[in-house]
């Protein structure tokens, strides 16, 4: 029975969606009432930890299963030389060659995965660092404390996971995602070289491409042709590298042997052989059908990614929120219903979904459900009984209470609008019928203590 690549391959994706799960849980950790530098030290010590870790499972991962590949592509191309009569004694020089390859391979996996864990690894230190002298200096007014660091990075790992790696279009790949796509290309690369070496070991010169439906651009001109592993055999073109598979990263291509005494279509087969290698022979519709694949792909991996999120008791109100949206469209863009845990996630959120503009949204409060909005002015229908606070720049300006139906009851404007002679400060506004009251008046004692924690270092009162 084959060798189950695509099991190991999911394992190994597994062991980083773990270490990103693992991370977060460290950031969101409940920070001490009294805040040090050394709680936060010892967050980024136990992040660091989760991350060499991942390096150690990796390691493990590649020791078991890179040799494993090699050996059953070695085995299969054996037991297809004895199917065709074609047994020649194994030779032992050999026997270096084929572990060599594979030292050499798995090598340069581990050394992709450390680099892209390196790297996730000093973005997060940076963060530290930076709001850690930022905090040492004092600059809490216009700089940022660890604990704001500390919320933005949560949120970008929300949004983004925990990114490991830049391509050249300065796409940032998350760690998991990486991971597979490294798995996937190295696991072909070494099927590849393992077919190769036991190809030359037996004495065969040539090897077919396999065919796969649909494909890419890239693979269309390339498959189900045969090449001249040396180039001597001048009735099939030479299988340089840039037509050995795998042909781009997370390619499903690979090579196995060929021997045209035993192809039916032999003349057939030579003559597709020769046909470019570089022209996209695909149809409209089979272009169509590979970009409905990728679609799919990439709809299960926002799904995948929603509920990363959505089923973390520990994120954040307004992550969560965004989640079910992300997953809700998901659902669209397929012409489906969720079901399932998918429809009551994004049953809870749907009002928060249908009101409101989260493209806005800075912070959605845990505790007390307050929304804090950026930009120029609060929206006039919101979800039931909602507290909505306007921040401009570094600073709350306003906070609109919505009534039970979703409409504006009272505005708190914590400025003077720059007319100390006109208002008070802060100063309420109460809304009738659809309409802000223009007159203002001041705050009564409920109110003014609703807005204490917004009213840091300002002595005007009721």
């Amino acid at each position: 029975m084959p060798y189950d690549v695509e099991k190991q391959i999911q394992a190994l994706v597994e062991i980083y969606r773990q270490g990103f799960i693992e991370v977060l849980k460290v950031l969101l950790q409940k920070e001490a009432k009294k805040q040090n530098t050394v709680f936060y030290k010892d967050q980024l010590k136990q992040i660091m930890q989760i991350l060499n870790q991942i390096d150690k499972d990796a390691a493990k991962w590649i020791q078991e299963v890179i040799p494993q590949v090699y050996q059953d592509n070695y085995t299969q191309v054996l037991a297809y030389i004895n199917k065709v009569g074609m047994q020649k004694d194994i030779r032992p020089e050999f026997a270096q060659i084929h572990q060599r390859a594979i030292d050499v391979i798995a090598q340069n996996m581990y050394d992709n995965l450390r680099q892209a864990t390196q790297f996730a690894g000093r973005r997060i230190n940076d963060y530290y660092r930076q709001a850690a002298l930022k905090a040492s200096a004092k600059k809490y007014s216009s700089g940022q404390t660890i604990k704001d660091m500390k919320k933005e990075l949560q949120q970008k790992l929300l949004t983004q996971g925990l990114t490991g790696f830049k391509d050249k279009l300065g796409r940032e790949w998350r760690l998991d995602r990486y991971a597979e796509m490294v798995a996937r290309t190295t696991t072909a690369e070494i099927a590849s070289v393992a077919t190769l070496n036991t190809c030359e070991e037996a004495g065969i010169d040539l090897v077919k491409i396999t065919t796969h439906y649909p494909t890419c651009e890239k693979c269309a001109p390339l498959q189900g042709k045969v090449f001249s592993i040396s180039g001597k055999d001048k009735r099939y073109p030479k299988l340089e590298d840039r037509y050995r598979p795998p042909v781009h990263p997370s390619c499903r291509h690979s090579i196995h042997p060929y021997v045209r005494e035993f192809d039916d279509n032999a003349e057939e087969t030579e003559r597709f052989s020769n046909i470019s290698l570089s022209k996209d022979p695909r149809s409209e519709k089979e272009k169509e059908a590979y970009k409905e694949m990728r679609d799919k792909v990439t709809i299960q991996s926002n799904r995948r990614k929603a509920r990363e999120i959505l089923y973390n008791e520990n994120a954040p109100l307004l992550e969560k929120i965004k989640a079910a949206e992300k997953l809700k469209k998901s659902y669209e863009k397929t012409g489906t219903k969720p079901v399932g845990k998918d429809a009551s996630i994004i049953k809870k959120y749907k009002e928060y979904i249908e009101k409101l503009n989260l493209s806005n949204i800075v912070n959605i409060d845990g505790k007390s459900g307050i929304i804090t909005i950026q930009g120029r002015r609060i929206p006039k229908e919101a979800i039931p009984n909602a507290v909505i606070d306007l921040k401009i720049e570094d600073k709350i300006i306003q906070r609109r209470i919505f009534d039970n139906k979703g409409f504006p009851k009272l505005d708190i404007d914590l400025t003077d609008h720059n007319k100390p002679w006109a208002h008070a400060k802060p100063h309420a506004h109460d809304w009738v019928n659809g309409e802000r009251n223009k007159k203002w008046r001041k705050l009564n004692e409920d109110e003014y203590n609703s807005i204490k924690d917004l009213l840091v270092g300002d002595e005007d009162g009721i």
